[in-house]
């Protein structure tokens, strides 16, 4: 678990990934939150949960690189509600990069969540021994995620086009220097 100052963050585990795949209704008191229909934020399908829960289930030793939920707690004794997710597509590379992804609910869009949710991850990420640096990659006409990128410190440092998606713009974020 990571916080920020409105949400926790949590890594799937296997246990919880098999859980969101399997048992949504496990999932959610699992992880003491509310039930919430509209489960999970676009970008995000069967294929994809399936996906993580086979990463996790082969690596168990990699939670934390792959998926993670952002919950928002309005009390300590209440259950908290699930407002999006996100993460990494796998553990930093050679050189010490990670790519990583967000997506949030529609409710909880336009509140500065998404901001702070990437900039928890990227904080917990660069706590991780030898990563070096976080990429991120988002359709050249997406203004909201890309101002999220911005917000959270990313630079953009280059395009490419995806012949599933079309145009990608890049953005990188470097450890602050200490």
């Amino acid at each position: 678990m990571w916080a920020t100052p409105r949400l926790r963050l949590v890594a799937l585990d296997a246990d919880l990934a098999r859980l969101q795949v399997e048992d949504r209704k496990g999932f959610f008191g699992a992880l003491n939150v509310s039930p919430e229909a509209s489960w999970p934020p676009e970008l995000n399908n069967t294929e994809s949960m399936a996906h993580t829960r086979a990463s996790l289930d082969a690596r168990p030793d990699e939670t934390g690189w792959h998926s993670w939920v952002f919950i928002m707690r309005w009390a300590d004794d209440a259950p908290g509600r699930l407002v999006g997710n996100g993460g990494f597509y796998g553990p930093p590379d050679k050189g010490g990069v990670v790519e990583i992804g967000y997506s949030m609910l529609p409710s909880f869009r336009e509140q500065g969540l998404a901001t702070e949710a990437v900039q928890g991850l990227a904080g917990w990420a660069f706590s991780q021994p030898g990563v070096t640096e976080i990429r991120a990659r988002t359709m050249e006409s997406g203004t909201a995620s890309r101002r999220v990128l911005e917000k959270s410190g990313f630079v953009e440092t280059g395009a490419e086009n995806d012949p599933d998606t079309g145009p990608l713009a890049i953005y990188t974020l470097a450890p602050k220097a200490g």
